[in-house]
């Protein structure tokens, strides 16, 4: 019998319910009506990294080391991507195997590379960055039998994202839908793993850029609808959950971190003579996609074209990723990385008589600031400025100075260039923290209950009467289970910390970031 998780990136309950209610996702309702539901509280930020790792491992991002998509290397004075060798513990599937429990996962963010540990026991098919020609399983074996069972498995959509329809977009959906639900029937058929998880990516794709065509969004619903029925219906289905890694509203206004330091003089750049050439001549971002995308060479344009280059083209808005800007470092104070995280340059206050109280002070101010900004309509940009410490657990390592949680609606690209408030891109939509969970099936609880992100992890691992490790930060939510598993006690592990692999995830990661719109 096999226990089914499929995290829907983020899947928000303000489409999902109503669209439930009036019958249009019947096994959506069918969960709702049968299994225990509520809202599920991410990560700050709530971003794809490192949230995906936080339900994994049931940890903050202060014992992960990860924040966001983007590191900051005080010490070297460098921005990097983030992969999988960064994070710093284990996850619930490796416990699991620990205790003769085997499991498959599906396309989860966090996943690539494959094989950044040893895994007995657990069977992984990496999500995005990966690729299908590459290094995309662990074992590697797996890549064989998984392409043999499910011949048109790919990891990335193969269309310019921002130069598609609704229409192209919401069969591009469908079609990857689909490989995910197939690709997870086939560990649990054909390689007996005892709880499979699956992530669709692509509902966060569709959601950023269609979120003024609800019609699309329910289509694409429909379609994982009628899978997640298939789902429900299979006779090894012991139970059914879902999450997402966090929700979805829409931008009510754009703000630029970066931008807004950069106009105080704590953020500064070297002067960039290729980026102003290659504009005067007209070759910008959107043109090369567009003229790749004429030409049919999208799956090429991927694989050959490196970040290096993609990252001198600039943005028609004028607008460049913080990672492709020349930081002069000498002058810099302060610098966003990503929706949230701020990080303080403590080099530049190192000829201060006291270096440590002058990075203080200045970071307290720096929080007073952002705490008291206001949109043009007069609006707060921040609903709260957080310390890190408030907010995160464990040492923190390479942790931010502050972590911005964002007003409801406001979305804050770590871009340069244009105006601090007001430009738009393709997206229309943005994040929150508030998600979904559902759960279905064999002892689990009928009803409602609100959880953390967090929490995931240790209740999945006592569901399955596998020891909780010690350093976990989410609770076991019996309220969630019914049966022998809501009665039984809790039993601790050992910790699941680990030291991280590696450091510096490379070009891939960054150049699927710029294809998703999470880099200008």
């Amino acid at each position: 019998m096999t226990v089914y998780v499929v995290g829907l990136d983020g899947a928000d309950w303000s489409l999902l319910r109503p669209w439930a209610r009036e019958g249009h996702l019947p096994a959506f309702r069918r969960v709702l009506d049968e299994g225990v539901d509520g809202d599920l509280q991410s990560t700050l930020p709530p971003v794809t990294f490192p949230a995906w790792k936080c339900y994994s491992t049931g940890k903050t991002p202060g014992k992960l080391g990860v924040y966001e998509w983007y590191a900051y290397d005080r010490d070297a004075q460098a921005l990097s991507a983030n992969d999988a060798s960064d994070f710093t513990s284990r996850e619930y599937w490796e416990v699991l195997a620990d205790h003769g429990v085997d499991a498959g996962v599906v396309n989860m963010p966090t996943t690539h590379p494959a094989n950044a540990r040893d895994l007995d026991g657990v069977d992984i098919v990496a999500g995005s960055p990966a690729n299908e020609r590459k290094t995309l399983t662990n074992p590697e074996s797996l890549k064989r039998d998984l392409l043999d069972a499910v011949p048109e498995y790919r990891v990335k959509p193969d269309l310019v994202l921002d130069e598609a329809t609704p229409d192209e977009l919401v069969a591009e959906g469908k079609a990857l839908f689909d490989q995910r639900f197939a690709a997870a029937e086939f560990l649990a058929d054909e390689r007996d793993r005892d709880l499979v998880h699956t992530t669709l990516f692509f509902t966060d794709t569709l959601q950023h850029r269609l979120w003024d065509h609800p019609e699309h969004l329910q289509e694409a619903y429909e379609h994982v609808d009628d899978r997640l029925g298939d789902l429900l219906d299979r006779e090894d289905a012991d139970a059914v959950f879902l999450m997402s890694d966090h929700g979805f509203v829409e931008i009510s206004e754009i703000f630029l971190p970066n931008q807004w330091l950069a106009e105080r003089g704590d953020l500064a750049f070297e002067s960039d003579s290729t980026r102003t050439l290659l504009s005067s001549v007209g070759l910008t971002e959107e043109r090369l996609k567009r003229a790749v995308d004429r030409m049919g060479l999208v799956s090429l344009a991927q694989r050959l074209v490196p970040k290096s280059v993609q990252g001198l083209f600039p943005s028609e808005s004028g607008r460049v990723a913080i990672q492709d800007a020349a930081i002069d470092w000498t002058e810099t104070k302060a610098v966003s990385l990503g929706r949230g995280p701020v990080y303080v340059n403590h080099a530049a206050f190192a000829d201060a008589d006291d270096p440590a109280a002058a990075v203080e002070r200045y970071r307290r101010s720096l929080a007073d600031d952002l705490a008291a900004l206001e949109t043009p309509d007069g609006q707060p940009v921040a609903s709260a400025v957080h310390d890190p410490a408030d907010v995160y657990t464990g040492d923190r390592e390479r942790g931010p100075d502050l972590v911005v949680e964002y007003a409801t609606g406001v979305d804050a690209p770590e871009a340069i260039g244009g105006a601090v408030f007001g430009e738009r891109t393709e997206w229309l939509a943005t994040h929150r923290r508030t998600g979904v969970f559902a759960g279905w099936g064999e002892d689990v609880a009928a009803g409602t209950a609100d959880l953390e992100l967090y929490d995931l992890a240790p209740t999945l691992l006592h569901y399955l009467d596998v020891p909780v490790p010690a350093d976990v930060d989410g609770d076991v939510r019996t309220d969630v289970l019914d049966g022998e598993p809501a009665d039984r006690d809790v039993e601790t592990g050992p910790p699941s910390e680990i030291g991280a692999s590696d450091r510096g995830a490379g070009e891939e990661v960054e150049e699927t970031l710029r294809e998703l719109g999470y880099l200008e």
